[in-house]
This record gives structure tokens, C-alpha cells and sequence, in this order.
């Protein structure tokens, strides 16, 4: 019995650090986020404009049309990320997300022979890991900007530099 009171009570800790995690994404991530997408967009409009192209707002983005040139930078939202499609008249696409910086967990331990106990509990504590990390993460939220292809920026501004120089 006390193997499985030890598994509740896991659970339980694991519960309340992702409710209060909940919390901290409505209060805090999410208005930090939209405050980052917001700055983007603004210094990708004038970034682009200084450049002479034309530039529209759209409801999740911007266009930007310089002779036959057009550029869409195109807004998706996921959890705890904004995407931004970048594409250029249809022919060239990339994707930069700006992303809340979660430190990695450490990787789960691989074990060999394991009893089925000793494996739940296991993953038990991953989970907790990773609960504590976002944790960590939603109290302080910093943001980093990531392409498709996995180059980390620290700002909008080294965004621009790379796509729009």
C-alpha cells in the first residue's frame, strides 16, 4: 500500500505545479507573448518599409510587395508558441516561432530490469521534472526565437538581421 500512497501523492504535486503553471500562463506568459508578437511585427513593417516595400497589416501578419516581390509573414498560434511563416512569392518558406525558454529536463534514465514499480516511478518523477521546469519557466518568462531548422535567437531584432538583411 505504500508504494502506491507514494505514486497518489507524486501525482498530486505533479497536479498543483500544473495548475499553478495554468495560472501563470493566463497571467503572465501570455500577455509577455503577445507583447513579443506585437514588437515583431511592428520592426518587421518598419524593418520593410524602410527597405521601399509596401506594407499591409493583416489580421495575423504582415504583407510586403516591392515590384513582383511579395513577402507574407503569416501568424499561427500554439501552445506556449507563436509561429510566424515566412514566404516569399510562393516559392521560399521558412518559419521562426517565438517560444517560452524551458530549460531542458534531463533526459529519462534507461533502465534494464526493471520491476513495473520501479518503472512508473520513474516516469512518475520525469513528469515532475518537466513539471517543475515549466514552472520555473512560466514564473520568470523569457522568449527565444527558433527556425524550422532549429537556429536560436535571442531577440526580434537578430530575427530580422537573418531574414530581412
Amino acid at each position: 500500500m505504500s508504494n502506491f500512497k507514494l505514486l497518489v501523492e507524486k501525482q498530486a504535486e505533479i497536479d498543483t505545479i500544473y495548475q499553478r503553471c495554468d495560472d501563470l500562463i493566463e497571467k503572465t506568459v501570455t500577455p509577455q507573448l503577445d507583447e513579443k508578437v506585437e514588437q515583431f511585427l511592428k520592426m518587421v513593417e518598419q524593418h520593410l518599409t524602410k527597405q521601399g516595400f509596401k506594407v499591409t497589416n493583416t489580421s495575423t501578419g504582415v504583407i510586403a510587395n516591392y515590384q513582383e516581390a511579395v513577402i507574407n509573414v503569416d501568424k499561427h498560434s500554439k501552445h506556449l508558441e507563436e509561429c510566424f511563416f515566412i514566404n516569399l512569392n510562393s516559392y521560399a518558406e521558412d518559419q521562426v516561432s517565438i517560444v517560452l525558454n524551458i530549460s531542458p529536463t534531463m533526459l529519462p534514465k534507461i533502465s534494464n530490469q526493471l520491476d513495473g514499480y520501479t518503472d512508473i516511478i520513474e516516469q512518475m518523477t520525469d513528469k515532475l521534472k518537466q513539471a517543475k521546469s515549466l514552472e520555473k519557466a512560466c514564473t520568470n518568462p523569457t522568449f527565444l526565437y527558433k527556425t524550422q531548422s532549429n537556429k536560436i535567437f535571442h531577440s526580434a531584432q537578430e530575427v530580422l538581421d537573418y531574414y530581412f538583411q
